[in-house]
């Protein structure tokens, strides 16, 4: 019997061919699954940002004067400036301007009279502008000034590009205070950070004496 070795040639090929073929894909599906697609990629990088959180930035307000040329910033989300609502005046070296900064619940209750009838205010953040007629240094002049009894441990201290002095005093409240003059008019500026020395008072209105001191600023 002659074996006709082509027609078996065209029984076998086909086949083994289809199955190498076949094989082939299954490779190649199997190495494309096994990385990610630029789908897939995408989408990480978006779920990665979404999760990631985001610094809110505070609301800050800022106040300025136009009669003394200077600014400041605050926070207006924890801090009021109202210029009815003030530190009562002992007329005694009183400044000739101060801004008030109270917290919204001092405020509050300041507006609602729950100190009055001589009930002392609360401890706050205080700018006052004061004159010096006779020219004196900041040092001297503190020491001669009946609004800051007790002051003691100066040193010099750089606000809004001028030197200045901080120093501490005593009075109804302990006091942290930085003073420095003006450029425009030589009046003394003071920032003063009053203190309770107890309960949280005294850090909450730390902040606002920081964001003060770090923002002012003279208008040209």
């Amino acid at each position: 019997m002659q074996v006709d070795y082509k027609q078996i040639q065209q029984w076998i090929l086909p086949p083994i061919l289809m199955s190498l073929f076949a094989v082939g894909i299954l490779a190649g599906q199997s190495k494309i699954s096994s990385s990610p697609t630029s789908q897939a990629i995408a989408t990480s990088v978006v779920s990665l940002e979404k999760s990631t959180p985001k610094a809110v930035p505070q609301a800050r307000g800022i106040y300025r004067s136009d009669r003394f040329r200077f600014r400041f910033n605050y926070s207006i989300k924890d801090f009021v400036i109202d210029n009815k609502i003030s530190t009562p005046r002992n007329n005694v070296a009183s400044p000739l301007a101060a801004v008030d900064i109270w917290t919204k619940q001092h405020a509050q209750k300041i507006r609602s009279g729950a100190y009055n009838g001589g009930t002392e205010y609360p401890a706050n953040v205080q700018v006052a502008i004061y004159n010096n007629p006779l020219k004196l240094s900041l040092q001297q002049w503190v020491k001669q000034s009946n609004e800051f009894t007790g002051s003691r441990d100066f040193k010099s201290a750089k606000i809004a590009g001028q030197m200045g002095i901080k120093f501490q005093s005593s009075g109804l409240y302990e006091k942290e205070n930085v003073a420095f003059i003006s450029p425009k008019d030589s009046r003394i500026i003071v920032v003063s950070l009053s203190k309770t020395g107890y309960g949280i008072n005294d850090a909450i209105y730390r902040r606002a004496y920081q964001q003060v001191v770090n923002s002012f600023t003279f208008l040209k």
